[in-house]
C-alpha cells in the first residue's frame, strides 16, 4: 500500500505541474454538478487515484456495481468519465467527442516515447494505422507461423525434459523469444531472453514512482526503453542488408497509395509499441490457455479431438488452422473471461456533450471499461462461467456492437489493437503443438489471481508436464 501512494504522490505531482494532462478546471466548481453523472471525486488533490493504483481491476468492478454503467472519478489530477457496457463504450470511441492527443499522464507518454498509435489520434493516427495494419493481414499471418513453430518447439523441448516447473516464468521466456524473432530477426534461446528481461524492465515503469533516476524502477524503464529502441535501430539497418519475412521486414515495405512509408522515427516508436503489447499479451494468454485446458479435462479432450481431425501432423498456416473452431471459441473465452486489460488508454473530452442525460464537460478525461464491459450478465449470460459455446458464431454475430473489446473496440483503423487476430493466431498455434504430443496437470497451488497491472496466478502456474505416451503410441499404429 506505501508503493501505491509512494506512485500516486509522484505521479500527480508531474501530471498537475504538467499543461499536457493538467485540468485547468476545479471539477468541484462546475455549474449544475447535479447533472454529473453518479460517482466520487474522492480525496482533495488525490482523488481515487490510490484504489485504482492498488487493484485496477477491483476499481471498475466496485464503481460499475456502485453506480452503474457510466460514472465520474479524479484520477492522476483529473476529473475523468468512465464508460463500460456496449453502448457506453460505443459513445466513448466517437472521435467527435473524445481524442487520445495528449490525454494520458506524462509519464506513460514518456515510456511509449510520446508518439505512438495508443498516443495519437485522428488523421495521423488513422494513416500510420492503416501501414501497421498491412502487417496483420493473413498472408502476413502465413509468414510469422513458421517463426512461431520454431519457438513453440524449441520451449517444448525444453519444458519435456524439465517435467516439473513453473510455467509462468518459461511463458515469458517464450514470449521474449517470439517477440524478438518477429521484431529484429532473433532467434530463441539465451539472447532473447535477455531482452526479455529487458522488456521486464520496461513494463514495470509503468507502475513506478515516476521520478526518473537511475537506480529507481522508473529510471531503469526509461533507460529499457532506450535499450529497446537501440535494438530496434540495429534490426531496422540489418533487415535494409538483409530482408527477412518477419513483422519487421513486412512493416519496412508497408506503403500508401502515394508509395510512400513510415520514417525511421515512426518505425522504431511503433515497433518499441507493439513490444511493450506483444510481450504481455503472449504469455499471459498461453497462461490462462494451459491453465484453462487443465482445468476442463472436458474442453482438452474436444480440443486435443479437433487437433487429431484436422491438423494431427504437419506444418501449420492459415488455411489449416481455419479448421480449428473449437480452439477458436475458447481463444475468444479466455481474453472475455480473465481480467487481462482493466480499461482502455485515456482520452480526453474535447467538446462538451450528453451520454445517458448526464453532461459531460470539455476538458474531462474518459476512459473504456474493457473486462467489465465483457461481464455484464444482460450481454453474456453467467459471465462468471468460462463458457466457449458462446462464441459460436450465430451467437457470436448477434452480440451488440462493442460488447466484445479485448482489444479496444471500433473499426479495424480506430484505437483496436492491431494483434488481435494474430493472438488468435498464436493461441491455435500453440495449443496444436501442445495438444498433438503432450499432457499437463497442475498440482495443489494457489491458482488465485494476484493485483498485478495484467493478473496472473500468484503460485507461478506450476505444472507437471510430459509426453502423452498412448496417444503417441496410437498416431504410430
Amino acid at each position: 500500500m506505501i508503493l501505491a501512494i509512494a506512485i500516486v504522490v509522484a505521479l500527480l505531482v508531474r501530471c498537475l505541474t504538467t499543461s499536457r494532462y493538467a485540468s485547468t478546471q476545479d471539477p468541484l466548481n462546475n455549474q449544475n454538478i447535479e447533472d454529473l453523472a453518479p460517482g466520487s471525486f474522492g480525496l482533495p488533490l488525490v482523488g481515487e487515484t490510490i484504489a485504482l493504483a492498488w487493484d485496477n481491476h477491483k476499481f471498475y468492478r466496485d464503481r460499475l456495481q456502485k453506480y452503474g454503467s457510466v460514472f465520474k472519478t479524479h484520477l492522476f489530477g483529473k476529473p475523468v468519465i468512465a464508460f463500460i457496457g456496449p453502448e457506453a463504450f460505443t459513445f466513448f470511441l466517437d472521435q467527435k467527442y473524445f481524442t487520445r492527443e495528449q490525454a494520458n499522464p506524462q509519464p506513460i507518454q514518456e515510456l511509449l516515447d510520446w508518439e505512438s498509435l495508443p498516443l495519437l489520434d485522428g488523421e495521423r493516427h488513422r494513416d500510420r494505422k492503416n501501414l501497421i495494419l498491412q502487417a496483420f493481414t493473413p498472408q502476413a499471418f502465413d509468414k510469422y507461423i513458421p517463426l512461431i513453430e520454431d519457438v513453440a518447439t524449441y520451449y517444448l523441448r525444453q519444458w519435456e525434459q524439465l517435467g516439473s516447473f513453473a510455467w509462468i516464468p518459461e511463458y515469458r521466456k517464450l514470449s521474449a523469444s517470439l517477440t524478438n524473432a518477429l521484431f529484429t530477426g532473433g532467434v530463441p534461446g539465451p539472447t532473447s531472453e535477455v531482452v526479455g528481461e529487458i522488456i521486464e524492465t520496461f513494463v514495470k515503469g509503468f507502475t513506478s514512482v515516476p521520478i526518473n533516476l537511475r537506480w529507481n524502477g522508473y529510471g531503469k524503464a526509461l533507460q529499457s526503453r532506450d535499450k529497446l529502441l537501440a535494438l530496434i535501430d540495429k534490426a531496422i539497418v540489418q533487415h535494409r542488408q538483409q530482408p527477412q519475412q518477419d513483422m519487421l521486414g513486412i512493416l519496412l515495405n508497408t506503403r500508401r497509395e502515394d508509395g510512400s512509408s513510415l520514417t525511421d522515427e515512426q518505425l522504431r516508436r511503433e515497433v518499441l509499441h507493439l513490444f511493450f503489447a506483444a510481450y504481455g499479451g503472449i504469455y499471459i494468454s498461453l497462461t490462462f490457455l494451459s491453465m484453462t485446458l487443465a482445468q476442463h479435462p472436458e474442453m482438452m479432450m474436444l480440443a486435443r479431438e479437433e487437433v487429431n481431425t484436422h491438423v494431427p501432423h504437419g506444418s501449420l498456416n492459415m488455411e489449416r488452422l481455419k479448421d480449428l473452431v473449437y480452439l477458436k471459441k475458447i481463444a475468444y473465452e479466455i481474453r472475455r473471461f480473465y481480467p487481462i486489460n482493466a480499461a482502455t488508454f485515456f482520452a480526453k473530452v474535447t467538446q462538451e456533450c450528453e451520454f445517458q442525460n448526464y453532461r459531460i464537460p470539455k476538458g474531462w478525461g474518459a476512459v473504456g471499461g474493457i473486462h467489465t464491459t465483457m461481464h455484464l450478465p444482460q450481454v453474456f449470460p453467467e459471465p462468471e462461467q468460462f463458457k466457449p459455446c458462446r462464441f459460436a458464431p450465430e451467437q457470436f454475430a448477434a452480440l451488440p456492437q462493442n460488447s466484445y473489446v479485448p482489444h479496444g473496440g471500433g473499426a479495424p483503423d480506430s484505437h483496436r489493437c492491431p494483434g488481435e487476430d494474430l493472438i488468435t493466431v498464436l493461441i491455435k498455434v500453440i495449443a496444436v503443438h501442445l495438444l498433438r504430443k503432450y499432457n499437463w496437470e497442475l498440482p495443489p497451488q494457489n491458482l488465485e489471481l494476484n493485483c498485478n497491472l495484467f493478473p496472473i496466478p500468484q503460485d507461478g502456474l506450476k505444472v507437471n508436464f510430459g509426453l502423452n505416451k498412448e496417444l503417441l503410441e496410437r498416431k504410430a499404429v
